[in-house]
């Protein structure tokens, strides 16, 4: 039996679709969102309230996943690393911090992230001391939950086929659709259901 389940989300909340409500105040944008998809991506840097969302997260009964990508520019530069981190260290355990990356990060790198959820994504098979699991064409190496982060824009036929072979990993995972509007969200989320993940 699959032990697949799909935390399905996005990267930013500035959906341009008709998703929020016309009179609905910016800063509850992330509320109305998290009660319909269970993961969200954002860069560590973002202008959104970060104090706020990790709040609403930890008063929250429902199952939320939220993800800070960093770029790989600033993971491999220590000192914005560090001064990154910093403005969200409080909240560790509340994220996980995600790179697409394409060799591995310094020691020096991995010892600033000790204690953090972290996901790396790479078409590259490399040498980590995380758990590696391959699917779509992609390696993610995880101490926490693995996350899938794409770019693609899918049919109906496409997203089965990606989330078919991303089940392969047979584990809770993470899905941020970078680009995609509601629509195609609810699409991956319905499909993933009805293909029992």
């Amino acid at each position: 039996m699959s032990e697949t389940e799909f935390l399905i989300g996005r990267s930013g909340l500035d959906l341009q679709d008709d998703f929020y409500p016309d009179d609905l105040p910016n800063e509850w944008r992330f509320d109305y969102y998290s009660t319909l998809f269970k993961a969200l991506s954002l860069p560590i840097d973002t202008d959104e309230d970060l104090d706020q969302i990790f709040e609403e997260i930890e008063d929250t009964e429902e199952e939320f996943e939220l993800v800070l990508f960093v770029e790989k520019a600033q993971l491999t530069d220590i000192k914005q690393l560090t001064s990154l981190l910093s403005n969200v260290s409080d909240y560790k355990q509340e994220f996980t911090l995600f790179c697409e990356i394409e060799q591995t990060p310094s020691d020096e790198t991995m010892n600033l992230l000790d204690g953090y959820r972290v996901c790396f994504q790479s078409n590259k098979v490399l040498k980590l001391d995380l758990k590696h699991k391959s699917a779509v064409g992609q390696n993610l190496y995880f101490n926490e939950l693995p996350v899938f982060y794409t770019s693609e824009v899918w049919n109906e036929k496409q997203i089965r086929t990606y989330l078919e072979d991303a089940a392969s990993i047979n584990t809770r995972t993470v899905l941020i659709c970078k680009f995609a509007e509601s629509e195609v969200l609810n699409k991956v989320r319905i499909i993933a259901e009805l293909l029992g993940y």
